[in-house]
């Protein structure tokens, strides 16, 4: 469903004290300072040893654990990340960074309950940007609370009026809400802000294949494969576009060059089609 998104390190660190500040010794606000450089750099496991030395150095040191639990995040070792928020939180309640970070832990780990909870706190404390609202709205999203989910990304999109995965999400959630002369609008802005990207065209698509606007369906799915030309899903519902046109035998190539991709769809795409009357 979600665009993938990459959060930068900053995004984590912003707002969390510079430990050199603190009237720590020498030896603890230097390995701080040096694993928030790691960390924004990209050097994430050499961040983490050094979150590591400022913990041992300090560990009543709230960001620090704050800190390197967005490392363990960014390496996708959720359970590791939701324990340092864990620490965090106890030593300081009042970091709204931290409540985000395991709230992003908990989505990942499609624990929805829980992030919603924690993306709430989160926004209770201040951290309201385009991000919080639009991944909480992604856990709304997945809890099927379609309505929420379109209320938290038109804040993300008031907050942030270029966060192009927010109106595709928000699209996504009209199209559950049976609103796809909408959910169009919303991909036609997501594509403005991220052109190259071939599921926003493939919903644009599926959109105008519901609206039975087939030749409009098919134009997108076109430019979808021209970005993604090995994607099997893209493939089978350009062919029932051009089976919704009369299209049959170009239908038949699509479906041909989609199982061959991905042959587990067959029998689910043979399933639906019978379903609907279009295969005997």
């Amino acid at each position: 469903m979600k665009l993938k998104i990459i959060l930068p390190a900053a995004f984590f660190l912003a707002g969390l004290a510079p430990l050199s500040s603190l009237g720590w010794g020498a030896a603890a606000p230097n390995a701080y300072d040096d694993a928030v450089k790691l960390h924004e750099a990209g050097k994430i496991k050499e961040a983490i040893a050094a979150y590591d030395s400022a913990i041992k150095a300090n560990p009543r040191r709230a960001e620090a654990f704050v800190g390197r639990g967005a490392a363990y995040a960014r390496l996708g070792q959720q359970d590791l990340a939701i324990k340092d928020e864990d620490q965090a939180i106890k030593l300081d309640p009042k970091l709204s960074q931290a409540y985000f970070i395991r709230a992003s832990a908990y989505d990942d780990l499609k624990q929805y309950d829980r992030a919603v909870k924690d993306y709430d706190e989160a926004i209770r404390l201040n951290a309201k940007t385009s991000d919080t609202f639009r991944r909480r709205g992604g856990a709304y999203y997945a809890l099927g609370q379609f309505d929420k989910a379109v209320g938290d990304f038109t804040e993300a999109i008031r907050l942030d009026p270029k966060d192009a995965a927010a109106y595709y999400e928000r699209g996504l959630a009209f199209r559950r809400l049976g609103k796809h002369e909408t959910a169009v609008q919303d991909y036609t802005v997501a594509l403005k802000f991220n052109p190259n990207n071939a599921e926003i065209y493939n919903n644009r698509a599926n959109a105008y294949y519901v609206l039975r606007k087939y030749d409009l369906a098919l134009a997108d799915y076109d430019a979808a494969l021209k970005i993604d030309p090995k994607n099997a899903r893209i493939y089978a519902n350009r062919g029932l576009a051009k089976l919704g046109a009369g299209r049959s035998a170009e239908a038949e190539k699509d479906f041909a060059r989609s199982f061959e991709l991905d042959p587990s769809l067959k029998q689910k795409l043979e399933s639906d089609l019978k379903a609907k009357g279009s295969l005997k």
